[in-house]
């Protein structure tokens, strides 16, 4: 993970998450925590891939509104944690 005032962040506001795995740059929670669960998690059925998925969405869907607070232009701003 790159700090947003990290020059090598490759977000392109420079916003975390993001993240850089070899030549592979992502930002955004879904996509990184998809890719780390392809990638390294050993997902190998249907079932486990729906296991980890139902966990994404809910950070996405449910957790994210809750957890950042932003501004008119989607801008993070402070938290509510």
């Amino acid at each position: 993970m790159k700090a947003p005032s990290d020059g090598a962040n490759p977000h392109p506001f420079k916003q975390v998450p993001a993240l850089r795995d070899g030549d592979l740059e992502l930002w955004e929670s879904g996509a990184i925590l998809s890719y780390l669960a392809d990638q390294y998690g050993g997902l190998d059925t249907p079932e486990a891939r729906a296991e980890c998925a139902k966990w994404v969405y809910f950070a996405n869907a449910t957790l994210d509104p809750v957890v950042f607070k932003e501004n008119a232009n989607g801008g993070v701003v402070d938290t509510g944690a």
